[in-house]
């Protein structure tokens, strides 16, 4: 597991104000002897632009509780929440998914899918469902993989729209103090001709030989470029970021990165591609 405190700031083609945000990322998991797991993640996101008063905000817990076999097998249970609302502003928008997953892991290679519900007090009359596959692999100690195909799909009166999402991202270990990461995931709305592809490139250095402290600093470099039926636009971010990693499968790449996002996705490709572009 571990935390990360991001800072980011991104410049939107054409506009002449830029987007700051703060961010917060943690997870946890945690092994009984017995089988049993149980996970948590919390996500948070501060945005303001700049000439305006309001924030916006976003908020994203998930639990999950897991079973596995002894077999390389596992199942479990998960819930997540997604809020989004103003600073100062009654109200917000949320929407919760819950549903089942399963996965199995053999020599590095583990493999995951997922299929869930979804409702939204914005969306009420409407079927909402969640489904994905995943895919993380440690070639070795130093090289990592992994990628992700997620659809939320949502349906009413015998019509339905699509938004899909579909990732890839690894992470190099050059040393004990120095990873280089990097992804690019591409989200898509059938129904709007909406495309939004993200793209990121990052380094993280180990502060832990230079103080008796677990520390890991990152930058990161994205870009989001959005085409909506042949309009196009694009979001260039610089991100900053301070992690505490703990426990035995903690990572070097930092939670509030590109490559995270793919490797560590939600269960949801709004959210996902939200985590992704900020």
């Amino acid at each position: 597991g571990g935390v990360t405190l991001g800072y980011g700031s991104s410049n939107i083609s054409g506009v002449t104000q830029d987007i700051t945000t703060r961010t917060f990322d943690g997870r946890v998991e945690v092994a009984f002897g017995n089988g049993l797991s149980f996970g948590a993640r919390y996500d948070r996101i501060d945005a303001s632009v700049d000439g305006v008063a309001l924030d916006l905000t976003g908020d994203m817990i998930g639990l999950d509780l897991g079973y596995a076999f002894g077999n390389g097998f596992a199942v479990g249970l998960y819930n997540e929440k997604a809020k989004i609302g103003i600073d100062g502003v009654p109200g917000s928008i949320s929407a919760r998914s819950y549903g089942l997953e399963a996965s199995y892991e053999t020599q590095g290679l583990d493999f995951g899918a997922f299929y869930g519900r979804k409702s939204s007090d914005l969306l009420t009359g409407v079927d909402m469902n969640d489904y994905g596959i995943t895919m993380r692999y440690a070639m070795n100690d130093q090289l990592e993989l992994g990628g992700n195909f997620m659809r939320t799909r949502l349906s009413s009166g015998g019509s339905s729209v699509d938004f899909d999402m579909i990732g890839v991202a690894g992470s190099y270990a050059f040393s004990d103090q120095w990873t280089a990461f990097a992804g690019i995931n591409r989200a898509s709305v059938d129904l709007a001709s909406l495309d939004i592809t993200t793209i990121g490139l990052g380094v993280s250095y180990d502060l832990s030989s230079m103080a008796n402290f677990p520390g890991i600093a990152s930058l990161e470099l994205a870009r989001t470029d959005l085409d909506l039926g042949g309009s196009s636009g694009s979001i260039d971010t610089v991100r900053i970021g301070f992690t505490i990693p703990f426990g035995a499968n903690a990572n070097k790449v930092p939670l509030n990165s590109v490559a995270d996002s793919i490797m560590n996705p939600s269960h949801a490709v709004l959210s996902s591609t939200v985590l992704s572009a900020f």
